[in-house]
């Protein structure tokens, strides 16, 4: 790469943007590792500085794999230029942005929306690290609230007059959300729990007088629990399936996720972020970071652990430097052999939720399963067993609840076809 190489683009790049009249922000350089071009532009995002939400620019470097110094002048070469796409592509993700930016003012609804959900701890009888799952949560719920309110009442965007309307307001909303079918009655609580939370942070932090628990007036329904525990037959079918696929270049990593989960009832956002230094090899232990950062140890000493703790070794070794277990992959299809396989994206970055979830879905239609069994019913399934030769209070501990009252929640029906249900008085 020459300084005449770079001054011949800069002046392609003015002369084609005075030609068709591009006035968006942004520019090109070669990089000097690679000698491949990089699109540079800028786009206004919202961060909190000394705990409070401010709006500033960052910087964004798009790579262009194909495009180097060797080539570059074929690709800015007239009416083929990328310039005029790159210049759409640019005003588009500048635009995307802008939108999400707030204006300054403690009046202002979305102020405070923006600095509910990008805090990193809340308070319910103390105060407490918050969870990505619950951040995620709160962003969900109340940003689909914010569009709705702003499309059905322009005024809504003052703080203040949710004093008045808040109550009205999410009543009509969620019996929108219901009459479109959108949303379980359980959605609904879950999203009445968010936006309750998000109006008493407001009454908590704002300089307004602004009234606490606002929303305690309303009747929500209660929240039905759907789900359902794997049954007998649906269980011999899963470990069918593993048995069948664990070796296969496209659901091994699935299984072995899949058969941690069966073996321990963990949660799947704790089954996707164990860490490899989580991983005892000594002592065939791991350790678990659950809800509200508490840990726990889960054992594999057993005989009946001797098949899948090899496995785990297995995957432990694949990297010696990654940082997670189960770390990120893709699909990758390969034409010629008429294969999928998973591929590595990155041994730094756990394996998500939602890959995770799909995968399962996958499963669940191959087998036949019923739509309402989820991932979430193998932690039915683990505790409502376990339970069967176990006490309540070891259960708790193993998948990670605090209460009696949570474990009852979960508890599947104990009663199979096998069961016995009477006791022998001698007749």
């Amino acid at each position: 790469m020459s300084v005449k190489q770079i001054q011949q683009l800069r002046k392609v790049v003015f002369s084609q943007k005075k030609t068709w009249n591009i006035s968006t922000p942004f520019s090109y350089r070669f990089d000097p590792k690679t000698d491949k071009l990089i699109l540079n532009y800028s786009i206004r995002i919202i961060h909190r500085k000394n705990g409070k939400m401010v709006n500033t620019q960052k910087r964004i470097q798009k790579y262009f794999p194909t495009i180097t110094t060797a080539n570059w002048k074929k690709f800015f070469d007239g009416d083929r230029s990328v310039i005029r796409d790159d210049a759409k592509y640019v005003e588009n993700e500048i635009n995307k942005h802008s939108a999400k930016t707030i204006t300054i003012d403690e009046n202002d609804w979305n102020y405070w929306i923006q600095n509910y959900i990008t805090r990193t701890t809340g308070q319910t009888k103390t105060l407490k690290k918050l969870s990505p799952l619950t951040t995620k949560q709160n962003k969900l719920h109340l940003e689909q609230y914010y569009v709705w309110l702003i499309q059905h009442d322009p005024n809504s965007s003052d703080i203040h007059t949710h004093i008045d309307k808040g109550v009205f307001w999410f009543e009509k909303y969620y019996q929108y959300k219901l009459d479109k079918g959108d949303w379980a009655n359980e959605t609904v609580h879950t999203s009445f729990r968010n936006i309750r939370g998000f109006y008493n942070y407001v009454s908590m932090r704002s300089k307004i007088d602004f009234p606490y628990n606002i929303l305690r007036r309303l009747q929500i329904p209660q929240a039905t629990n759907t789900r359902d525990k794997l049954n007998s037959v649906e269980f011999a079918k899963v470990v069918d399936f593993i048995n069948e696929k664990k070796d296969h270049l496209y659901w091994n990593k699935f299984v072995l996720m899949l058969s941690l989960q069966m073996k321990t009832g963990m949660r799947i956002s704790e089954l996707c972020f164990i860490k490899k230094s989580a991983v005892n090899l000594d002592l065939k232990q791991i350790t678990i970071l659950g809800k509200g950062d508490k840990i726990r140890k889960l054992n594999f000493v057993d005989k009946a652990d001797k098949g899948i703790w090899k496995s785990i070794v297995k995957q432990y070794n694949i990297s010696d430097e990654g940082i997670y277990l189960f770390f990120r992959t893709r699909l990758q299809y390969f034409s010629k052999t008429d294969t999928k396989k998973e591929i590595t994206i990155s041994y730094d970055k756990p394996t998500t939720d939602g890959w995770y979830s799909k995968k399962f879905r996958e499963m669940r239609s191959e087998l036949g399963l019923r739509d309402i069994i989820t991932s979430h019913s193998l932690r039915r399934y683990f505790i409502t067993e376990f339970l069967k030769t176990n006490s309540k209070d070891l259960t708790k501990q193993i998948v990670g609840h605090s209460s009696d009252e949570m474990i009852n929640k979960y508890i599947g029906d104990m009663i199979e076809e096998e069961t016995t249900t009477t006791i022998d008085i001698g007749i």
